[in-house]
């Protein structure tokens, strides 16, 4: 048990894991997707957003855009871009079908 305990500290020091921004991102995603008319094409629960900006490995800095991959039912993922502006988050569809993997 202990062994375990010791192998989540040091994950979630090397930075595995989701962030608070980050995971605003992809409930963020995963809500304009849900309200959108293709909703039912996708598979909400398997979104993934890229990480938020460090400048150390402990040091999280303020992230003004992600990256979110989707899973489609069909296979693949669409790419959303999360832009944190003032007024609130926007969410867009930017790279249609462009694989699973989302860039570091």
């Amino acid at each position: 048990m202990r062994r375990l305990g010791a192998i989540a500290i040091v994950l979630a020091l090397a930075g595995c894991g989701e962030d608070a921004q980050q995971q605003a991102a992809r409930e963020e995603t995963q809500a304009f997707v849900s309200a959108s008319a293709t909703a039912a094409a996708y598979d909400v629960a398997e979104t993934h957003c890229t990480n938020s900006a460090r400048t150390a490995i402990f040091r999280i800095e303020e992230t003004a855009t992600f990256v979110c991959a989707v899973r489609r039912i069909e296979g693949g993922c669409d790419w959303f871009r999360v832009d944190v502006e003032r007024q609130g988050p926007r969410v867009r569809l930017s790279d249609p079908d462009a694989g699973c993997v989302l860039p570091e």
